[in-house]
């Protein structure tokens, strides 16, 4: 069934709307804080403010709100701002915002936010959008630049030639069972053949090929054996990953030209982003404390929230 043009602008809406409203708060005032005060009466809005696009029974749609909704509705399609600038195409974003704000309206009258499931995936959104927004402010205060990128490329590569290989493997779920085919090749056995018969890995049907590849293409320990054995030779030992336990034939070698840095670009930079990822929630793990309540082992974590 096919969505209604709006509401895949409605889902990118959930992220934008969550980021700029308060969750819900159960907390209690402190003993002698006395009640929470009452909110004073709303400050009157209008179009004269230089910041406000369109009110929506009286409600603003301000610039910056109509900035983050343009840039969800690009990303969602996978365009640029210059690719998509006239003033119609702005103007039909802008009512299908406009759209989307009568239908929360409508949606509060009724108590919709109110209910427990929708109040579980408004904090959500919530949490997601401030965890995303974060975490791409600090990646742009990082400042990754070209240069930075060319120092982990010239590491990487080096210009000099790469080496790629060209393999068949046998996946079995035991150490056992790969030992025996390795006894059955030694035989005389036929390793496509076993591997079609044999084999538990997606490759299987194509009596274990898995074509040409890098090394860093492939978990290191078998990248490793991969790189051990000679072109026609077969693992005399069955090689473990998280995967299983691997019986593998190298068939071919060669030598190829290292990837320019254009090529490669895009690649490196997701590295590094992963890299000062990996570093922030590191730390942020490190001084936290976490509490994992352990689930009934016939219930699972989707019959309850874990403590924390």
């Amino acid at each position: 069934m096919r969505l209604p043009p709006m509401l895949p602008l409605l889902l990118t809406l959930g992220l934008f709307l969550s980021a700029c409203g308060e969750a819900p708060s159960t907390a209690k005032p402190a003993a002698g804080e006395g009640p929470e005060p009452k909110p004073g009466p709303a400050k009157q809005v209008s179009l004269d403010d230089p910041d406000v696009v369109v009110l929506v029974n009286g409600a603003p749609v301000t610039k910056a709100m109509y900035s983050a909704f343009y840039q969800q509705w690009l990303r969602a399609r996978q365009r640029r701002g210059a690719d998509s600038d006239s003033p119609q195409e702005q103007l039909a974003v802008l009512n299908e915002l406009v759209n989307a704000m009568l239908i929360v309206q409508d949606a509060e009258a009724q108590g919709f936010d109110k209910k427990p499931e929708v109040s579980v995936m408004l904090e959500l959104l919530r949490t997601r959008a401030l965890a995303e927004m974060s975490m791409a402010e600090r990646l742009q205060k990082a400042g990754l630049s070209d240069q930075d990128l060319k120092k982990l490329y010239d590491e990487r590569y080096g210009g000099q030639t790469q080496k790629e290989f060209k393999a068949r493997h046998i996946l079995l779920d035991t150490e056992e069972e790969a030992k025996a085919v390795i006894a059955e090749l030694q035989g005389g056995a036929d390793f496509i053949g076993l591997a079609r018969q044999r084999s538990v890995g997606p490759s299987a049907s194509q009596g274990g090929d898995l074509g040409w590849f890098g090394p860093a293409q492939m978990v290191k320990p078998f990248a490793d054996a991969v790189a051990a054995l000679d072109n026609g030779s077969y693992s005399k030992t069955p090689v473990h990953t998280d995967f299983g336990w691997h019986v593998i034939l190298r068939e071919q070698s060669r030598e190829t030209p290292p990837p320019s840095f254009n090529d490669v670009r895009r690649e490196l930079l997701e590295e590094k982003r992963r890299e000062l990822f990996s570093e922030y929630i590191g730390g942020l793990r490190d001084k936290a404390d976490i509490q994992i309540k352990t689930p009934e082992p016939s219930a699972g974590l989707h019959g309850g929230v874990p403590a924390k």
